[in-house]
């Protein structure tokens, strides 16, 4: 290697991260790979942490800029001998789109020839020439795209440790998508800012430094097709190749898209075949104010059923017409995708898609009155068209203080024969359908014949999807119940289907929501069971929707719900990052998020952390009549007042919390924190034996079935027994792993490394300052080190810490 070679630059000083397994794995495949990507996405740093895990290799670069130069060489190379005697890497950098033919017949007849313990490694921002495809057909090369070079979210916090950076690594993930270069320029420059004017991942983004960069050696390297698409993919939503060549007569643009996601530059959506832009280049300053373009753009985006994009279109087209017609068409859908929707607060008219627009939103911002006036503007009659008495339905349904049974009986009044009606949203925003838009506790908690003719109503009346919403409330209500054993088999059909990559996209993104909840629940229930392989279909599928709501309740509950004592970082990680980006605002698109931070941080012990989300989460709640989500908050309360010896607040709230499940019977719900629950509930039977007018007697022998027929003593008797079986569990768990960390002493390790003191764990944390010293002894006696640095160097090594 020559001195001017950017190959020798590379020291141990510098902090990597290694990217370079991919590689290791094409050239134990194939004698040659090709490294593809756009500027600064990693390809040359990567080989040269290769280069300096293999020092005995001997390296010859050859600078294609320099195209006659390196051909020279290479063909010297060719000629001699000597230079195969001991195995070596040739490294082609910058393969260029003008490379003459020749040039490329000499590289690839040298690949073609290379003896054996030689490799080749090819570098360069465009594809592949077509020269070489035979090469890549044949198994003598193999091609890596740029995006096994990208950062993860884990790799930039552990550049953002070593740098010292107060960026935030999900914000700069965020801004680039972890494209290598940018994410080190960015850290770079956050290192020069002054104390008093640092700024945050955004701003230094948009710096000169980065945007001059990317123009230079990015975007005006595109080709003038290349440009062509950019225009549009940085303002639309996505973009696909019928879009182009529908609207805008591209026909070539299969090719030009192809290229920019080689590049890096646009993303592709496999499963919906379309392109987004990349993160790192949704800030050009591109903007399209034409009217008609915009109304033309949301048009298609409607006729193909894209609804949430032809909104944003047709409001920038200022049409409001065409706007308003788009929102009317798709009311059912419009409430429940995440856009504001506010504008039809203002529309008047008593159109029933208007009328259900309003009730909902009402709805949402806790309006009882005007979800009342919506249903009287409708004026409602048994002869009226199907639609508007589907209207009624969904918006009583949503109505809080209307009983069920009550609703019940107006689905069947206001059916046809033969006729099924589709309610709009029965989840919500939560992530089981037994306490989602409202509570269905009351379809299960009832005698056996009179859920059969609940079961009978619902199924006659409502669609396919509304019967596998029920039976998905049926399974969680019956495990909430201790009744796993009388769920039906068509549940356990419905809940374990395999679906395909086809039917798994049609499956509604709510259903699947609550089948990855159930499946925790199971395997929390029945540890040797495995249903990893399913849990991971199903995050992987709901992670890819582009649904906001979906997207953070399934971080919740993955977080949450994940057999926590196998993932004690994650759930850290999650409550940690929530803390700062949640806020305790509730709202209809967060309660299920802060519902599940507070059983988070219950978890962890971190009781005055989960007091401050329930003094706002519980009135939220209580509105909306969500009862078991009411209940379990109303004892997590009681379990809080507990450990702060506050024993008769406690004793309430418990009293509260089971008036409020009432004829529910609960079982799961109170069995899950440990110690102090198990305290809480031998508080309320004490109190319960004292104060039963006719005294408290239990028949321990008697077989009722289950919970719902039992006596308040033998009920109360389950919930005790199940809350000790689980404390037992907890244990044997703790004691089958003490050799590692536990949850609190995984956090205290890692504000240890954050460079907090003693004193600053114990505000964190709110625990005393012997707690702490003890915690430290303990992690230390485990890691086997005997200080603060021994103990970081251990974690890290562990993977414990990053």
């Amino acid at each position: 290697m020559e001195k001017s070679s950017p190959y020798v630059t590379l020291t141990e000083e510098q902090f990597y991260i290694d990217k370079t397994a991919i590689l290791e794995r094409g050239m134990e495949e194939c004698p040659s790979i090709y490294i593809e990507g756009a500027a600064a996405s990693g390809k040359t740093t990567a080989v040269r942490l290769l280069l300096g895990k293999n020092p005995d290799i001997k390296a010859y670069i050859l600078e294609m800029k320099e195209e006659a130069e390196s051909i020279k060489k290479l063909d010297e190379m060719v000629k001699s001998r000597e230079e195969w005697t001991k195995p070596g890497w040739i490294i082609f950098e910058d393969m260029h789109s003008a490379l003459e033919e020749v040039t490329i017949k000499k590289i690839s007849d040298c690949i073609w020839n290379l003896p054996s313990g030689w490799h080749a490694i090819l570098i360069g921002r465009e594809r592949p020439h077509e020269g070489f495809l035979n090469l890549i057909w044949k198994r003598k090369m193999q091609i890596i795209s740029q995006e096994h070079l990208r950062f993860t979210e884990k790799d930039i916090r552990s550049l953002t440790n070593h740098f010292q950076s107060d960026l935030d690594p999900g914000e700069i993930y965020e801004q680039t998508g972890g494209w290598a270069g940018c994410v080190d320029m960015m850290l770079r420059l956050s290192q020069a800012d002054p104390p008093a004017a640092r700024r945050n991942a955004r701003e230094i983004k948009a710096s000169y430094e980065i945007t001059a960069y990317i123009k230079k050696y990015i975007l005006d390297t595109l080709s003038a097709e290349e440009n062509e698409i950019m225009r549009r993919a940085v303002i639309c939503p996505w973009i696909n190749e019928t879009m182009c060549r529908e609207i805008w007569q591209l026909p070539w643009a299969s090719d030009s898209l192809q290229d920019l996601c080689r590049k890096g530059l646009l993303e592709y959506d496999k499963e919906k075949e379309r392109w987004k832009i990349a993160p790192m280049f949704r800030d050009m300053h591109i903007s399209e104010t034409n009217p008609i373009f915009w109304k033309h753009v949301g048009n298609w985006y409607h006729q193909s059923g894209n609804v949430e994009e032809a909104l944003f279109c047709l409001k920038k087209s200022q049409n409001e017409e065409a706007y308003r017609a788009c929102m009317l068409q798709n009311y059912a859908k419009i409430p429940f995708l995440g856009i504001p929707y506010s504008e039809v607060m203002g529309w008047k008219g008593t159109d029933p898609r208007l009328c259900y627009l309003r009730g909902v939103y009402c709805y949402t911002r806790q309006k009882p009155d005007g979800i009342n006036l919506e249903i009287q503007n409708l004026n409602i009659s048994e002869k009226d068209a199907h639609e508007k008495r589907e209207i009624y339905l969904n918006l009583t349904f949503l109505k809080p203080d209307l009983d069920l049974d009550f609703w019940l009986g107006l689905l069947e009044q206001y059916s046809r024969e033969k006729e099924h009606f589709h309610l709009y949203n029965i989840l919500g925003n939560s992530h089981t359908y037994l306490c989602g838009v409202r509570d269905l506790s009351r379809l299960f908690a009832c005698t056996k014949r009179e859920e059969n003719r609940k079961a009978k109503i619902w199924k006659e009346h409502l669609g396919k999807d509304e019967w596998k919403c029920y039976q998905l409330a049926r399974i969680d209500y019956y495990l909430e119940t201790e009744r796993k054993d009388t769920i039906p088999m068509e549940d356990w059909e419905l809940l374990f289907a395999q679906e395909d990559a086809e039917n798994s996209r049609r499956s509604p993104w709510q259903q699947r929501l609550a089948k990855l909840y159930l499946l925790y629940k199971l395997q929390r229930l029945a540890p040797k069971e495995d249903y990893k392989e399913q849990i991971s279909s199903l995050e992987d599928s709901l992670m890819k929707e582009d649904n906001q709501v979906c997207l953070k309740n399934t971080e919740a509950v993955s977080n949450l719900f994940a057999p926590v004592r196998n993932e004690q970082e994650r759930l850290t990680r999650w409550l940690l990052k929530s803390d700062k980006t949640m806020g305790i605002s509730v709202k209809e698109d967060n309660y299920d998020q802060l519902f599940c931070q507070v059983k988070g941080y219950l978890h962890l012990n971190q009781y005055k952390r989960s007091e401050k989300i329930l003094r706002h989460l519980i009135p939220y709640l209580q509105f909306y009549r969500r009862n078991k989500y009411l209940a379990e908050l109303l004892f997590q309360q009681a379990v809080i007042f507990w450990d702060e010896g506050l024993h008769g607040q406690a004793l309430r709230k418990t009293i509260e919390s089971f008036m409020v499940s009432g004829e529910a019977r609960y079982v799961g719900l109170y069995t899950v924190y440990e110690k102090r629950g198990e305290e809480v509930l031998e508080a309320y039977i004490d109190w319960l034996s004292k104060n039963s007018p006719g005294g408290w007697h239990r028949k321990k022998k008697y077989n009722y079935g289950n919970v719902l027929r039992m006596p308040k003593e033998d009920y109360m008797e389950v919930v005790l027994r199940c809350a000790r079986r689980e404390a037992r569990i907890s244990r044997s768990a703790e004691e089958a792993t003490e050799e590692h960390l536990t949850m609190m002493e995984t956090i205290i390790l890692q504000d240890i490394n954050r460079g907090l003191t003693n004193a600053e764990i114990c505000e964190e944390l709110n625990l005393k300052l012997p707690t702490v010293k003890s915690h430290i002894y303990n992690l230390y006696k485990k890691l086997g080190v005997n200080s603060r640095v021994q103990a970081i160097l251990k974690g890290k090594e562990q993977g414990i810490l990053d």
